[in-house]
């Protein structure tokens, strides 16, 4: 392989490693869904049991009136089919939300991709 490389000129460039694919979660918010008191709340209870059994569900916020779950790590495409899926099955739309996913989840409110301080737990 050597003398071919000499007889042509060419030189093996190393290759920069692949990134890995970008992750994506689904945010689920129980409280709006039980508030609301529609029939999309018990939907998103009987469902949400799935993803819990699948490993694929995380809380990130409890109240006495329910929770507020993300779904993931998912690819990107299937995150958005999800959020899509859940809005036709009858949970209102500002209930949903597609958003990057990161090993230290966020509070509901916060917009960064990165964990910020008011995400991180308490030392």
């Amino acid at each position: 392989m050597s003398k071919r490389r000499e007889a042509t000129g060419q030189l093996a460039l190393p290759l920069p490693p692949t990134p890995e694919p970008e992750q994506w979660g689904v945010v689920v918010d129980g409280v709006l869904l039980n508030s609301l008191g529609n029939a999309a709340g018990n939907w998103w209870a009987v469902h949400a049991a799935r993803f819990h059994r699948r490993g694929k569900l995380r809380c990130l916020h409890v109240l006495p009136i329910g929770a507020v779950e993300e779904i993931g790590p998912l690819s990107r495409a299937d995150a958005e089919f999800a959020a899509e899926h859940i809005v036709e099955s009858g949970v209102h739309p500002r209930a949903v939300k597609a958003r990057r996913w990161t090993e230290q989840p966020h509070m509901p409110g916060c917009r960064k991709a990165k964990p910020c301080r008011l995400c991180a737990p308490a030392a």
